[in-house]
């Protein structure tokens, strides 16, 4: 898919967006029978047969906790070799002063939650996430995951196939320089930053995001939202689809296409200094 350029005379009149631009991976889901070796989102996983499904025991929104560990469901998987802009690389060792001096390769990230309102600063699922080398999985793959509760019907995706786009991706409105965001008309900044499900750029929201472990200002990894475009960013809708039928419910595939409904995009950013992912 191809996402519309910056129209150039925007470009013009602020020459400061140039230096700000950074590469992002808009992922452009849509519905579809995704396979264990692809890239997707709400698929099925390349998961050791050997290695223990991933369970969630966090305390619940109302204090309670899980009768029994609950198996999280997928929501990405993603390799490298498809997402020009997810990491390749995680530091995994550091000297007394704290220097990373090893890092790991890695080129297959899997993202999976718990659909299940949890006790958490903000509002949304429990959220788990793998780095591997696909050279290190074995043959024999995880077939049939286990079942577990779902307290929300609506953190269940519908399976996509992804449609991986790299663009040049820019700040939020917030995240601007003031001098820029002086000059701009009411509502022109909002529409700089990409929407919907993307790796790398800038998220929507202004400001740095710490690792919650050494502080070093952290990397946004990936971007998860119930939609691709809202009324401020239909100028982000692919070119092949500008004409199509974007009542509902016919809409819904494409400005909804995984059938999430969120209190909120969900961001996982990575530490560059000691390799944390956190979710915010």
């Amino acid at each position: 898919m191809i996402t519309p350029p910056l129209a150039p005379e925007i470009l013009a009149e602020y020459p400061e967006l140039a230096a700000l631009g950074r590469t992002a991976t808009r992922l452009h889901p849509r519905r579809g029978t995704p396979g264990v070796g692809d890239s997707h989102a709400g698929g099925p996983l390349a998961w050791p047969a050997d290695e223990p499904w991933p369970v969630c025991t966090r305390e619940l929104r109302d204090g309670r906790r899980h009768a029994r560990p609950n198996p999280l469901v997928p929501v990405a998987q993603l390799w490298a070799s498809d997402i020009p802009d997810l990491p390749r690389t995680v530091p995994v060792a550091r000297d007394r002063a704290g220097a990373v001096h090893d890092s790991q390769d890695v080129d297959l990230l899997q993202v999976l939650w718990c659909p299940v309102e949890h006790l958490r600063d903000t509002l949304g699922p429990a959220v788990q996430v793998r780095r591997r080398r696909a050279a290190d999985l074995p043959a024999d793959l995880l077939t049939d995951p286990p079942q577990g509760d779902v307290e929300r019907a609506e953190w269940l995706l519908t399976p996509c196939v992804l449609h991986p786009e790299q663009i040049m991706d820019r700040p939020s409105a917030g995240a601007l320089p003031k001098a820029v965001r002086d000059r701009m008309p009411p509502g022109v900044a909002a529409g700089f930053v990409a929407p919907g499900w993307k790796v790398g750029g800038y998220p929507r929201r202004p400001g740095e995001t710490p690792c919650p472990q050494c502080g070093t200002p952290a990397d946004l990894l990936l971007v998860v939202t119930d939609h691709e475009y809202d009324a401020e960013t239909y100028h982000w809708i692919p070119v092949e689809e500008q004409d199509l039928d974007w009542s509902a419910p016919h809409g819904d595939a494409y400005e909804r296409p995984t059938g999430l409904r969120l209190d909120g995009d969900l961001h996982v950013f990575a530490c560059p200094d000691c390799g944390t992912v956190h979710v915010v």
